[in-house]
C-alpha cells in the first residue's frame, strides 16, 4: 500500500477579553464542523511561518506565537493512498484582523469564550491543545498581555 506523509502547522489563535480568553475557530460543512485553522507548509518554510500564514489565510487575522503546544498524527485514507499527517500547533496572541476576512476554503470563522470554544470543536486532539494552552497561562499568566482589570486606569482608557 501507498503510503503519503504530510506535514502542516497551525495555531490556537487567542485573545483575551474582559472574563478571559477567546478563541478563534474555523468552520466548514453543514451541520458545522468547528477546528483550528492548519495547513500544509510551503517549499522553504518553517513550520512557524506556515502557522502564522495558515491561521492568517483560514481567519483573516494576524497572530504571534507565544509557544508550541504539541503536535498531532493521524493517518487517513484518499482513495487507495494511506496519508499519515502531522500538524504541529501553536499557541498565539491576536495581534489585529477581522475574522470575517477568511479565505473560500473557510465557511465560517467564529470568535468563541475558551469553554465553549473547546466544546464546539469536533476532535479530542484539537481539544487536548486548548487544555494545553490554558495549562500554559495559567503558568505564565501575561504570555497574552496583562488583563484589562490589572492594567493602569489609563491604560485601560486608551485600549
Amino acid at each position: 500500500m501507498r503510503i503519503k506523509y504530510e506535514v502542516s502547522a497551525g495555531g490556537l489563535l487567542l485573545r483575551r477579553d474582559a472574563s478571559g480568553y477567546e478563541a478563534l475557530l474555523i468552520g466548514r460543512r453543514s451541520p458545522r464542523i468547528w477546528t483550528l485553522p492548519k495547513g500544509h507548509l510551503e517549499k522553504h518554510e518553517s513550520h512557524e511561518q506556515a502557522a502564522l500564514r495558515e491561521v492568517h489565510e483560514e481567519t483573516g487575522c494576524w497572530g504571534e506565537i507565544v509557544n508550541r503546544l504539541n503536535e498531532i498524527g493521524f493517518w487517513f485514507f484518499v482513495g487507495k493512498a494511506k496519508h499519515r499527517k502531522s500538524v504541529t500547533f501553536y499557541l498565539m496572541r491576536y495581534l489585529s484582523g477581522e475574522a470575517n476576512n477568511h479565505d473560500h476554503e473557510v465557511e465560517e470563522c467564529r470568535w468563541f469564550e475558551i469553554g465553549a470554544a473547546r466544546r464546539a470543536l469536533k476532535y479530542v486532539n484539537e481539544k487536548r491543545l486548548v487544555d494545553l494552552a490554558l495549562d500554559y497561562l495559567a503558568a505564565n499568566p501575561a504570555a497574552l498581555g496583562e488583563p484589562p482589570s490589572l492594567l493602569p486606569a489609563a491604560a485601560q482608557k486608551t485600549s
